[in-house]
C-alpha cells in the first residue's frame, strides 16, 4: 500500500511517497480503505516536532488524522460496522491508502453525504461542536465573538454557534467578509481596518481561534461571568480573574457521537464545510505548505481513491 511517511522531523519536503507492508488491526480496530483525507494544521504541526512534548512520533510515521472511506474488515470486538460500510472519522496514518482506525473514533457516512464532506468534518468540527456545545453552551440570544470566525475551525463553530440561536460577531479579512457574510453571521468585523473592541463589547463568550495579541485584548470584551475559550495557546489565568470571566484552553477529544452530530447537521443544511482544493496523494508535500501559508479559504482534501 501507498502512504506519506516521515524519517524524522522537518519541513514538508519530509514528506515521501512510500510502499508499505499491508496493515494489521487490533481487536477494537476497523481497517479501512482511505477514499478522501483532510489536510489539518496538526498534520503538519506534528511533522515539524512542535508536538513532541505531547505526541512523541515513532519513525518512520504516517501523516494525517482525518479520513472518509470504506470498511475493508472488523476487528473481533467490533459490531457496530460492517465491511463495504462508507464511514468517517479519525485514524493514525490517513495520507494512505488504508488505515487501522479504533471504532470508537468513526461513525456512518449518510447516503447523502459524500466522502470529501465527510472527510472535512473530523478535526475541525469536532473541535467546533465541543467548544460552542461544551464550553459556551451557545442558546438563543447569546451574544458570542469568533475571532478567526473563516478559518476551519472558525467557520463550523460560526455555523453551528448559529445554528443554536447565538448571535455571532465574526473576525476576517479580505473574501472571507464575504464568506461569513453568505453564512448569515450577525456582524462582521474586518480586523485590518476595524478593532473588534469597537464592536464587539459586553460579550457572552468569545472564541480565539487566533492567538498573540487577538487573545489578550478578547479578555476586556467579555462580560463578568462570561466565558473565553480558545484552541491555540495557553489561557492567563490571571487576566481572566480581572477580568471576572473563565477562560478555557480547549482539547478536542475524539469521539464517534460528535461525529455523527456532524453529519446530522450537514444533513439538516445547519453545516456546511468550506472546500478550498482538493489533491492527490502524492501532492500531500504542496498541501502542507498551502496550510502552513494560513492563506487557504477552506479545506484542502487529498484524493486517495
Amino acid at each position: 500500500m501507498k502512504a506519506i511517511r516521515i524519517h524524522q522531523y522537518g519541513d514538508a519536503g519530509t514528506l515521501k511517497l512510500e510502499d508499505i507492508p499491508p496493515l494489521s488491526i487490533a481487536d477494537d480496530q476497523i481497517l479501512i480503505r482511505i477514499r478522501d483525507a483532510g489536510v489539518n494544521p496538526i498534520d503538519w504541526k506534528i511533522r515539524q516536532g512542535y508536538m513532541k512534548q505531547v505526541m512523541r512520533a515513532t519513525f518512520p510515521m504516517t501523516i494525517g488524522q482525518d479520513f472518509a472511506g470504506e470498511v475493508v474488515d472488523v476487528g473481533k470486538a467490533v459490531t457496530q460496522f460492517a465491511v463495504g460500510e462508507r464511514v468517517f472519522g479519525f485514524a493514525q496514518g490517513t495520507y494512505a491508502e488504508y488505515a487501522a482506525a479504533p471504532a470508537s473514533t468513526v461513525a456512518a457516512i449518510p447516503n447523502s453525504i459524500d466522502f470529501a464532506t465527510a472527510a472535512a468534518l473530523p478535526t475541525a468540527g469536532s473541535t467546533a461542536l465541543q467548544i460552542i456545545r461544551d464550553v459556551v453552551a451557545a442558546k438563543l440570544g447569546m451574544n458570542v465573538l469568533i475571532q478567526g470566525a473563516a478559518g476551519g475551525v472558525g467557520s463550523y463553530a460560526s455555523q453551528i454557534a448559529r445554528n443554536l440561536g447565538a448571535r455571532v460577531i465574526g473576525t476576517a479579512t479580505g473574501a472571507d467578509i464575504e464568506y461569513l457574510k453568505s453564512l448569515g453571521i450577525d456582524e462582521v468585523v474586518d480586523y485590518k481596518r476595524e478593532r473588534f473592541e469597537d464592536k464587539a463589547t459586553g460579550m457572552d463568550a468569545v472564541i480565539d481561534l487566533v492567538g498573540g495579541e487577538t487573545l489578550s485584548r478578547s479578555y476586556a470584551v467579555v462580560k463578568k461571568g462570561g466565558v473565553l475559550a480558545t484552541t491555540v495557546q495557553l489561557v492567563d489565568e490571571s487576566a481572566a480573574q480581572r477580568a471576572g470571566i473563565r477562560a478555557v484552553q480547549v482539547v478536542m477529544k475524539r469521539n464517534a457521537a460528535d461525529l455523527a452530530e456532524l453529519v446530522r447537521l450537514v444533513e439538516q443544511g445547519a453545516v456546511k464545510p468550506r472546500f478550498d482544493k482538493t489533491m492527490s496523494l502524492s501532492q500531500a508535500r504542496e498541501a502542507q505548505e498551502l496550510s502552513e501559508t494560513g492563506k487557504t479559504q477552506g479545506k484542502v482534501i487529498l484524493k486517495v481513491a
